[in-house]
Formats: C-alpha cells, sequence, structure tokens
C-alpha cells in the first residue's frame, strides 16, 4: 500500500486533507460539555392531595402508585417523598443503557392503570409524568431589593415573563422554581358553616360550579332570517379573579328567600397556592429558579442563550427589581475546557521540541508534526456518529494522542534516514526499503493500543461511559495516525527527505546538536552493553519483574481511592434539618440566621435560601464565592466530584483484566505464538508501579508542605492513565521484539538478534517514550480549573512511562530470550539437556 503513496503523493496528501476537512466541519457543530451523559435516566412522577398529611399521602397515593410501578422495564430502583402539605413526588432510576423517552412512557402507562384506585381529589389534579433532565447547571434569583414586591408577585412576574421564554430555548429541558404561583386562598369560619348547614364540600362543590368559563352557543347562526347580517359567540364570564368577585359566589338559597354568599361564611383574599416554602437571596425575599438541560444539550450555548434572555427581560423591570445568578457550572465547564485547550497548545509544542532535538533537521521535523493536525482534527469527525460530546474525557484523550499520533511518523522517517544513510539510497528508494520493514510494526502497535482500549468500550455502568469515550478517542486518533503513516508519512518522506541534507551545523543550535549526539552515541555504546549483560543474567530480570509487581500490588493499597477528585466550581450548598415538627416559621428564622452568619464569611458573594417545601423542617443554602485573585505564588486547585465510587473499584479491576487479556490474544495472533506475547507484557507491571507509585510519593510530598493532594489519589483518571500506559508500554516493548523476532526468523542467534535490535530501536523508542512523557507534562503540572483530574492522570502517565521506558530498555531483551526459552523447553521434555544460546558482542 504504501508503494501507491510513495509513486503518488498528491493522492495522499488530498486524503489527508478531505480527514481534516471532515473534522473541523463536525467540530464546529459538536455539544460541549464537562462530562459524557453519566447520570441514569430519571422519571418524575407527582401530584397533590389537597388537605392530607404526609400519613395519608403515604398510605391512599404512595403505595398505590409504586404497587403498579414495580415491574417496569430496566427499573433501577425508586425513591418517593409523601409530605405534610399533601404534596406526593416520586424518582424513578432506570439503568444507564436504557431509552429515556421508552421509560417515561412506560412509567406513564402504568401510572394510568393505577389512576382508578386513587382518590377522587387526586384523580382531579391528574398524575404529572416528566422525565428528569439531570443537574441544575444554572441557578439564580429574581428579587426586590427595597423589598417593594412580595413572593407572590415574584413568582407570577417570573411565570409571565421570564420562565416561559427560558424554556421555549434549544438546550433548555426544565426550569425548576422555588415558590407558589398566584392563588385565590379562602379561610372557611366553621361556625358560620355549621350555623348555615353547609360543609366543606358544598363550598368546593359551589366555587367549582361557578368559577369557571363555558360556551352560551352562537348568535345569528343558521337557521336564521335572510336578513342576518352578524353572528356572535356568546359565552357565560364565569371565570372569577378579584376576592369581591369570589366573595358573591352562591352557596345555597335560604328558606327566606335570601341567598347565602361564601363571603358570609370565609374570609377571601389573594395570596400564594401554598405558604409551606420561603425563598430569600441575602435576607431579601426573591425566587429561585434553576435550569436543567436537555440530554443533547451545548451547555455554553444554552446557558449563554439563557442569560441574554434574563439579561434582555432586565431591561424591561419594574422599578426595583433585579435578579443575580447563583450558581453557574458553564463558568467552570468553560475554564476548565479553556485550561485543556492550554495544555493542548503546550502538548503540541513540546512534543515538536522533542522531535527536533532528535531529528534536528526542519524538513524532517515537519514531516511528523503534520501527522497531528490530521489525527486529531479527523478523530472529531467520528464524534457525530458516536454521539460523543466534547468535554473533559475526550479532551484528555486528545491531550494525551498527541504523544502517539507522532510515533508511527517518527518509527518511519528514522527508519528511512537510515536507508539513506548507511545504504546511500534515494529518498523515494530508502522510503520503499524502511516501509517494508516498519510497516509491519506500525500495524501491530496500532492492533495492541486498539484491543486493549476496544474492549473498555463495552464496560457498562458510569465507569464504563467515561472509560469509553476516552478509550474510542484514543483509538480512533491512533489508527487515523497508524493509517497517516502508511500513506501521508511515506509519501512526504519520499518529497521532503534529501540524501545530502545535513542536520544543523553552526551557530549555538549545532553546538547543541553536537554535543547531544556524542552523549546520544555514548549512551547507546553503553547501554548496547548492559543488554549484554542483562540477558546473560536473566535471572536478576526475573526478581525485579517479582519485586516491582508486589511493590505496585502495596502502592494501589496504601493510596487513598476515590470516584473522582473533589471540586471547587465557586460555590456550596449546604442542608439545614429541624427536629421534626419544627414550624415553617421556626426554620425559616434559623435558616436566616445561618444565611447572614454565611454573609460575614470573607469571600462570600451571595446566599440565597429556600426553607419549607415538602416538609416544613427542612431548608437548604446556595451560597456564591466571589472571584478571589491568589497572592504571587500561590495556585487554586479544581477537580471533578461524582458519585458512583462504590461501584468503579470493580470495574477498574475488570476494564485492566481485559486490557491485558485482549492484548495478549492480539499478541499472540500476530506473532503466532503463545510465548512471544509474555516478551511484551511482562514489562507492563513496571509501567503500572510507575504510575501508582509517583501519584503516592508526589501525594506524600504534598501532604509533606500542606499543599493540595486533591488530585493524587487512585480515581477514575489515574486509572486512565494506567490503561494508557498498557499500551505505551507494550509499543515499546513491540519495536525491539518485532525486529528481533524478523532476525530470529532469518536464522541469527536469540542473544545477538535482540541486542541488534535494541542497539537498532534505540533512539525510536526513546524519541516516542519522550513525546509520550513530554506532551502529557502539562497535564502533571496542571493548575486552575480541572487541575485535579488533569494532574491525576498526568502524574500517572509520565510517572509509569518513565519508570516503564527505563526498565523496559533493559528487562524488553532479557523478557524476549525468557519467552524463546519457554517457547523451546515446553516442547522438550523435562529434564532433558537446557537449550544454549550463543552470544557475541556487537562493537560500534
Amino acid at each position: 500500500m504504501s508503494s501507491f503513496f510513495i509513486r503518488r503523493p498528491i493522492f495522499a496528501i488530498v486524503i489527508s486533507i478531505i480527514i481534516v476537512i471532515l473534522g473541523a466541519l463536525s467540530l464546529l457543530s459538536l455539544p460541549i460539555a464537562q462530562y459524557p451523559q453519566i447520570s441514569p435516566p430519571t422519571v418524575n412522577l407527582s401530584t397533590t392531595y389537597t388537605g392530607a398529611n404526609a400519613t395519608i399521602v403515604n398510605q391512599t397515593v404512595a403505595q398505590v402508585i409504586e404497587d403498579q410501578l414495580k415491574g417496569v422495564d430496566d427499573m433501577s430502583y425508586m425513591s418517593s417523598t409523601s409530605s405534610n402539605d399533601g404534596s406526593y413526588s416520586l424518582s424513578v432510576v432506570f439503568s444507564l443503557d436504557s431509552d429515556g423517552n421508552t421509560d417515561a412512557i412506560n412509567v406513564q402507562n402504568d401510572a394510568n392503570l393505577a389512576k382508578n384506585s386513587l382518590p377522587s381529589d387526586v384523580q382531579t389534579q391528574g398524575l404529572t409524568v416528566r422525565r428528569s433532565s439531570g443537574d441544575m447547571v444554572l441557578m439564580a434569583n429574581l428579587y426586590s431589593p427595597n423589598g417593594t414586591y412580595n413572593q407572590a408577585f415574584l413568582k407570577n412576574y417570573a411565570d409571565i415573563y421570564l420562565l416561559d421564554k427560558i424554556q421555549r430555548i434549544d438546550g433548555v429541558g426544565n426550569v425548576n422554581t422555588f415558590g407558589s404561583s398566584y392563588a385565590m386562598r379562602v379561610w372557611l369560619n366553621p361556625e358560620k358553616l355549621a350555623e348555615r348547614g353547609l360543609t366543606v364540600s358544598d363550598v368546593v362543590s359551589a366555587i367549582k360550579e361557578q368559577n369557571m368559563s363555558a360556551p352560551a352557543g352562537t348568535i345569528g347562526s343558521l337557521p336564521a332570517p335572510a336578513t342576518q347580517e352578524k353572528q356572535y359567540s356568546a359565552k357565560v364570564e364565569g371565570q372569577l379573579t378579584t376576592p369581591e368577585q369570589f366573595g358573591n359566589i352562591i352557596l345555597k338559597s335560604a328558606s327566606n328567600g335570601q341567598f347565602v354568599y361564601l363571603k358570609d361564611v370565609a374570609n377571601i383574599q389573594t395570596g400564594t397556592q401554598n405558604e409551606s416554602s420561603n425563598s430569600k437571596i441575602n435576607g431579601k425575599t426573591g425566587i429561585g429558579f434553576g435550569i436543567q438541560l436537555s440530554s443533547d444539550a451545548n451547555a455554553l450555548d444554552t446557558i449563554t442563550e439563557v442569560k441574554k434572555v434574563l439579561d434582555q427581560a432586565k431591561e424591561t423591570f419594574p422599578p426595583d427589581l433585579d435578579y443575580t445568578i447563583v450558581m453557574d457550572n458553564t463558568n467552570f465547564i468553560n475554564a476548565s475546557i479553556n485550561e485543556v485547550k492550554d495544555t493542548f497548545v503546550e502538548s503540541l509544542l513540546l512534543v515538536i521540541l522533542v522531535v527536533f532535538v532528535f531529528l534536528q533537521k526542519w524538513r524532517t521535523t515537519l514531516i511528523p508534526v503534520l501527522a497531528v493536525p490530521v489525527s486529531i482534527v479527523g478523530t472529531f469527525a467520528s464524534f457525530k456518529i458516536l454521539d460523543f460530546t466534547i468535554n473533559t474525557l475526550t479532551l484528555f484523550a486528545m491531550v494525551l494522542a498527541i504523544g502517539l499520533v507522532v510515533d508511527d511518523a517518527i518509527v518511519v522517517i528514522e527508519n528511512v534516514e537510515e536507508h539513506m544513510s548507511k545504504d546511500k539510497l534515494s529518498a523515494k528508494d530508502a522510503t520503499e526499503a524502511a516501509m517494508k520493514e516498519v510497516q509491519g510494526p506500525i500495524i501491530a502497535t496500532t492492533a495492541v493500543l486498539a484491543s486493549i482500549f476496544i474492549p473498555v468500550a463495552f464496560i457498562g455502568g458510569v465507569t464504563g461511559v467515561l472509560y469509553k469515550q476516552f478509550a474510542v478517542t484514543i483509538t480512533i486518533s491512533v489508527v487515523i495516525s497508524a493509517f497517516v503513516a502508511l500513506t501521508l508519512t511515506p509519501a512526504l518522506c519520499g518529497i521532503l527527505l534529501k540524501p545530502d541534507d545535513k542536520a544543523i551545523q553552526a551557530g549555538p543550535l549545532g553546538a547543541f546538536f553536537r554535543g547531544f549526539n556524542r552523549a546520544f552515541d555514548h549512551f547507546k555504546d553503553r547501554y548496547t552493553g548492559k543488554v549484554g549483560w542483562m540477558i546473560r543474567h536473566l535471572k536478576y530480570a526475573a526478581v525485579f519483574l517479582i519485586l516491582v509487581t508486589g511493590l505496585m500490588g502495596i502502592c494501589y493499597q496504601v493510596l487513598p481511592s476515590t470516584f473522582v477528585p473533589d471540586e471547587d466550581q465557586g460555590y456550596f450548598m449546604a442542608s439545614i434539618t429541624m427536629p421534626e415538627g419544627t414550624s415553617l416559621n421556626q426554620t425559616i428564622k434559623t435558616v436566616d440566621a445561618a444565611a447572614e452568619e454565611t454573609r460575614q464569611i470573607p469571600g462570600v458573594k451571595d446566599v440565597m435560601t429556600h426553607a419549607g417545601g415538602s416538609t416544613s423542617n427542612t431548608g437548604n443554602l446556595y451560597v456564591a464565592l466571589e472571584k478571589s485573585v491568589m497572592p504571587t505564588g500561590m495556585t487554586i486547585e479544581w477537580s471533578g466530584q461524582s458519585r458512583e465510587e462504590s461501584t468503579s473499584s470493580s470495574s477498574t479491576t475488570k476494564i485492566l483484566i481485559m486490557a491485558l487479556v485482549f492484548a495478549f490474544l492480539c499478541l499472540a495472533a500476530l506473532y503466532e505464538s503463545w510465548s512471544m506475547p509474555f516478551a511484551v507484557l511482562f514489562t507492563v507491571p513496571t509501567g503500572i508501579f510507575g504510575a501508582v507509585g509517583s501519584e503516592y510519593i508526589i501525594r506524600q510530598l504534598a501532604t509533606l508542605f500542606n499543599a493540595n493532594t486533591s488530585g493524587f489519589l487512585n480515581s477514575v483518571y489515574m486509572q486512565i492513565g494506567v490503561i494508557m500506559i498498557i499500551g505505551l508500554a507494550a509499543k515499546n516493548a513491540i519495536l525491539i521484539v518485532e525486529f528481533a523476532k524478523e532476525r530470529v526468523d532469518k536464522g541469527i542467534d536469540p542473544m545477538e538478534a535482540v541486542v541488534i535490535a535494541s542497539k537498532l530501536r534505540l533512539r525510536p523508542i526513546l524519541m516516542t517514550a519522550f513525546t509520550a512523557i513530554i506532551g502529557c507534562l502539562p497535564l502533571a503540572f496542571a493548575s486552575g480549573a480541572g487541575a485535579g483530574a488533569r494532574c491525576g492522570m498526568g502524574v500517572a502517565v509520565v510517572g509509569g512511562m518513565t519508570f516503564a521506558t527505563l526498565c523496559g530498555l533493559l528487562l524488553i531483551p532479557a523478557f524476549y530470550i525468557i519467552s524463546e526459552k519457554m517457547a523451546r523447553n515446553f516442547w522438550k521434555a523435562t529434564g532433558l539437556k537446557r537449550i544454549k544460546f550463543k552470544y557475541r558482542m556487537l562493537r560500534r
């Protein structure tokens, strides 16, 4: 395949341009979110039994509905709340992979079956079934700074002028409000009712019958006189709006011919639908409302549009009316995404620097650098098909992929230059000769990386969703980079490389390169001797592997674990629970006192409170913090927060085992050998130990110097880094094992073959390892929004890859010889003379 593109380089360039264009077009329309969709589908059901307390609601409403819903398909669990104000709410949580729309329909159908068994008042009220849209992304409060308006006015104003507009914005799933709407409140006098022989039911029936609009026919409709020119629709004006109109409702006719009116037995006034809750902002009466997004919404675009609607509405606010945003998660999302973008640029520049230091030619450096935009941008084209979002996990994958996508191109270029310098071939001939040698290793390393990451995509649960988006992103970018290495890279090598193109010699840069080359050649000579010593003393390699594996297990045990690190997003919430039976007034006093104390804390911007609701003895505080510029030399650490820690550990163990098993099977198929994969995978424990050990050591140092340790935990981000290390460590081993095996197949002694392979592959191994390590340094030293997550992953990859490379350079040749002996001894009877391998030290 490569020969075709070497002869037709424009064809290869056009394919790469098309990949970039498709990726760019997809990138412009992809939704942006902090995390993938990890909240399980949830359906909420609510109703009200007016006048009933919590016990009656539980017995007559909750039990009936929940008994009917027990058999809903894919349901994980359900939880409900029955309140003293007669309200009932039920949350039905489904398995993560179920369809939310189907779940809502199933709940609606089963709830309708239970409807006939509910009290008549509940049947009249109806059951509201709505699919939950997840956590609130933005929380705001409409308030009167000078107290001109009461809560009923604020709620009514929000309903009419704000919430309906917000609800219509594309991407808004639901708008939740803290407060009650306007209502006509009728306070009955029991004594006056008894005097007139009336009951509460009589009053309710009279209000229902006389407070309604009803059609009254048509005037002038056919049959009508021929002279009739107009036609009018008539209706009975019965929809009452004022206390006076309600007061004139007739309850009964007395025996003396006089009427008994509602105003005769009740006090009527406008108020709120219920007075079981209270909402304030900084001690002032207000109405809070929270925005939930639809599942496919772009969080940044949607909330930007919400803020625009609020700003436009503010221009027409009456005097002494304002709003404030208490919580806005998109600020953190935006900051976190921008931080990752900066990390991406830093990683790209560092990778380019490493490639230039090793290759030392501008032309040569340009070739692997061009693989980055093709592989990275091209990956976004698959997001549309896979229904992925641009989120923290996918961007982390992109950052880590920078060091990977140049690897295959580096292997090609290094081998092409080897043929040009030693065999004196032209660029095209050298490229064709090189591609025959490296095409196999490129395909093998890509297959192994894919075999490690692809099975991860089939793990269920929240952990599986997080791993899936990361794993698939890495896999697609690596596959594209392999395609580029087999098409665009050889085409560009044939065009750009020149046999007489010398490395930079003049100036300080030339002096640096000469010193670097002398040091590298000296290191290569020393390394070749150490490899010879190691393969003659295989027991040391085996003992070291056992020791590292044991230490790896100890580090896993002592390193504290969490699902994801704690997170500071500029706000916090507090919950207050008073003793059972506490009145709403007493709860409001307590919540107000707590809010006042909180406002005195330096750095607090706003405090929104909500007391009451489902129970009169509970309240919540939503506290927004001021932005703060840290003193010079100090930083603030951010990261992530989630649930599901209890189930993540078992999923992670399963993922690690699957990654190793699939890597083994893939290597066995590629090498047609059951023993050869061990030569590659025996180095994996060194990488895992380096990852976990680095997290533990840095955590201890951070603790010693009283620094933030939130990122240095056994979190999902570190575990993703460990999965990454399995692939990277295997990739280094393949470069040596593949070349050694080729020479053994040609009849060369295994010991001699592995020394030759180690010497020839040292430069590309170090180049690919350094690009991966240096590319992840910005993650390891991250600060700002999302730093905890980036540090956790970066430290794992940098520490694991560094230790795996340093140890692997010596252990891989030893494990190769061990694997060869395993294969040969397997076919010999026990007790036969052990196979001896000849060894000849190679000298320059």
